[in-house]
């Protein structure tokens, strides 16, 4: 017997084994197990609709889920199959298709899980645990299917109450916050009366657009545009523009349009100009036409407002994101400057004479907030750019910036001067989970008895997208949206609410000297009567404020030139970071005060440090909770939602003493409540705030600052005898139970 024969003779016994052993390869596959296929596949089919709503392709929804949705099909039966094939050959007594189906489901979900900021651990047990769940549905529809009588009355009525109790668990319908207005003094009474800056204005206004005329996607920059602009070479600034996103868009970095919505308030003018620009969304979801609530209510009061189209800059998941957008978007604000200014030369135009280019403010969302402090900071960023404006030919006098990034560009930060800043953020914002606008204002200074001031507002129950009205509700795209939930978030409405007030009434002060709001910047309670229910925290500094200590030195007990400090039954006082939820630093330090049974601390300033101070003038500092316990033990997370810093037992005094010992001593929550830190639960999956994003939301606190505005008349009240002009000494009392704060920016405003 030859080699030949015997090697042919092996091939066919190896072939009749294969075939012996794919005979009949489906055969376990049984009625129960295919209700298992089939409510897997069902599920499985749910699970890519879902991935494909947060994957957009730009040729809509119904055409992203029926893709996902065949493909996953075909995907699984083949899939499946191959699996049935290797499991008969190997002999493995089970549901081959069914085993089939169950790793190929496992696997889908996994990476649709992993690439929702998961995390491998998290991706792999829920995966595991969605898995089995499809395939137990689909085991307890055939049992459904089989039984009769009562007892299927009964395994109704068992699922039914499993499904009633999940649904509970989960709560995906948001609850509306519950949380007391603060309470302090008579700005009740105060906040009735104060001018709403939220109500329109008294000037009709038009709306237009002006664009490239070449738009692919929408008309209104395309054939149907009122006025048409340049397009304008970025090549300098981006390298990387893959060619799917030319496709989509039609243009290249070489050619990227100025398309510009604008609310136009009708009359001679010239009007104040804002810019507005978006963050980063997907780009196949545009996001220019989220802020026309704004660009109404600026218009109504007087000021041209323009919601900038930087699109084409956001990220795709079919194209990512070009790099160092930031600087990018600040610089196509800058052109549309340029653009604008064009316009206003042309006697045909809508723009001619109209615009106050020496009046402008930025205002930008997320990136584009980020953006907007950039563009203001031209000196920094594009020193040697001659496709700019010239530099005298505008100025840029004002910044907004919601929930802004605060990412270093170019080994680089933003520096403002003398340009008022405001910023707002949401304690709930899913996106950015820390106060990156926070940073920021740290980093706006002042020239003496400049008229620019900053602010900023973080708002309790506030989140990320719903500034902007395009975005929906959810900070995250899907599936992650569906996890990752913070409770009680504002209705959308009344979130955006909160940015008309404050926008409006900014940029009123701001561009159009109207003085009459600047106290809300100060003291948020004066906007109780119009702001949404829910706890706020604002920070002010002016060009008017005098600062004896900002805490940024090495030693505690010497502050600056002339001050010092000293303190009294601490348990700590020490210089400190300032920290976020991931427990970096926020670029700013202040004095750590800690006490176990009360404590003082106390600021030594010499005669030379005060100057002429007048009964007019505000002692004012920044103040953040950082941690406490109650007496008892009871921890904060069992503290009511709406309770303050003293009605959870932590009672602040404060003190000023002359060089003859006259004092003055009256409690900080006569000027202001001190509410203890916002706590924030990102997801309502047991287990993963640790794992979403590797960590991002492990934390729910972060420290945030409240100024508090002490009028120097309040102490002269209560003690006549106090001599202001020879001020030496302010104290601050802790009293009682155990505490924690962090004092920042001492010093005095000048009336």
């Amino acid at each position: 017997m030859n080699l030949e024969y015997i090697e042919l003779s092996r091939k066919k016994r190896f072939d009749l084994w294969v075939g012996r052993r794919l005979t009949g390869k489906y055969t376990r596959d049984t009625g129960l197990w295919r209700f298992a296929v089939v409510s897997m596949w069902l599920l499985s089919c749910v699970a890519v609709a879902v991935a494909a709503m947060g994957m957009s392709t730009g040729f809509g929804s119904l055409f992203d889920v029926v893709t996902g949705i065949a493909l996953n099909t075909i995907a699984m039966a083949f899939s499946a199959a191959f699996i049935t094939v290797v499991l008969a050959i190997i002999g493995a007594r089970v549901p081959r298709f069914t085993t089939g189906s169950f790793l190929y489901m496992n696997v889908l979900v996994y990476f649709i899980l992993y690439f929702s900021e998961f995390g491998w651990k998290g991706a792999l047990v829920y995966s595991v645990l969605f898995t089995v769940t499809a395939a137990g549905l689909g085991l307890l529809a055939w049992l459904l299917a089989r039984v009769g009588g009562r007892r299927r009355v009964a395994l109704w009525a068992a699922s039914m109450a499993v499904i009633v109790m999940a649904g509970f668990y989960v709560r995906l319908d948001t609850i509306e916050n519950s949380a007391d207005r603060a309470d302090g003094n008579d700005v009740h009474a105060q906040a009735s009366s104060f001018p709403d800056p939220s109500e329109p204005g008294e000037y009709a206004y038009r709306s237009f657009t002006y664009g490239s005329g070449k738009d692919r996607h929408r008309s209104e920059f395309g054939d149907e545009t009122d006025e048409l602009s340049v397009s304008v070479n970025a090549s300098d600034y981006i390298k990387n523009w893959p060619w799917l996103r030319e496709k989509f868009w039609g243009f290249d970095e070489r050619r990227l349009p100025l398309n510009g919505r604008v609310w136009m308030p009708e009359g001679d003018g010239p009007f104040p100009l804002v810019l507005m620009v978006h963050g980063n969304h997907l780009m196949e979801k545009f996001s220019d036409e989220g802020y026309g609530y704004l660009g109404e209510l600026l218009a109504s009061r007087g000021m041209i407002a323009i919601s900038v189209d930087e699109n084409f800059l956001n990220y795709s998941v079919w194209s990512g994101i070009p790099k160092e957008d930031m600087k990018l978007r600040a610089w196509l604000l800058l052109q549309h400057v340029r653009q604008l200014q064009v316009f206003s030369q042309r006697e045909e135009s809508p723009f001619h004479g109209r615009v106050d280019f020496g009046r402008i403010a930025m205002l930008g969302h997320s990136r584009g907030g980020q953006a907007a402090a950039m563009a203001a900071d031209r000196k920094q960023w594009f020193p040697e750019d001659k496709s700019l404006p010239e530099e005298d030919s505008y100025s840029i006098q004002a910044v907004v910036a919601l929930a802004p990034t605060d990412t270093e560009v170019e080994g680089k930060r933003t520096e403002l001067k003398d340009v008022s800043y405001l910023t707002l953020q949401g304690a709930k914002d899913a996106d950015l989970v820390n106060f990156y606008g926070d940073r920021q204002y740290g980093r706006v200074a002042f020239s003496p008895n400049s008229e620019a001031f900053k602010a900023s507002l973080y708002i309790e129950d506030a989140n990320h997208s719903q500034f902007n009205t395009m975005w929906g509700r959810s900070d995250n795209a899907w599936p992650t949206g569906l996890f990752v939930r913070p409770p009680e978030l504002l209705a959308a409405e009344d979130q955006r609410q909160v940015a008309e007030a404050y926008v409006s009434a900014f940029l009123e002060t701001a561009l159009r000297d109207n003085e009459e709001y600047e106290p809300l910047f100060l003291d948020y309670r004066l906007g109780l009567s119009f702001l949404p229910q829910t706890r706020y925290y604002n920070q002010y500094e002016s060009g008017r404020f005098e600062r004896i200590a900002d805490f940024n030195g090495k030693d505690r007990a010497v502050l600056s030139p002339g001050v010092t400090a000293e303190a009294s039954g601490l348990a700590d006082w020490r210089l400190a970071e300032a920290l976020d939820r991931q427990g970096k630093s926020k670029g700013d330090q202040g004095m750590l005060i800690e006490w176990k049974n009360g404590g003082s601390y106390s600021v030594l300033l010499d005669s030379s440090v005060i100057k002429e101070p007048s009964n007019e003038d505000v002692l004012m500092f920044s103040l953040a909770y950082i941690e406490h316990e109650i007496e008892d033990g009871l921890q904060e997370d069992k503290l009511l939602e709406n309770e303050s810093l003293e009605e959870a037992g932590i009672s602040i005094d404060v003190e000023v003493v002359d060089r003859s010992g006259n004092a003055a001593r009256l409690p900080l929550s006569q000027f202001m409540v001190t509410n203890r830190q916002s706590s924030t639960r990102f997801t309502w999956l047991p287990g993963m705030e640790d794992e979403f994003s590797e960590g991002k939301y492990k934390n729910s606190e972060e420290s945030v600052f409240q100024s508090f505005g002490l009028p120097l008349e309040a102490f002269l009240k209560q003690n006549n005898q106090f001599d202001l002009s020879d001020w030496s000494r302010v104290t601050l009392i802790f009293n009682g139970s155990p505490g924690k704060v962090m004092l920042d920016d001492l010093g005095w405003m000048r009336e």
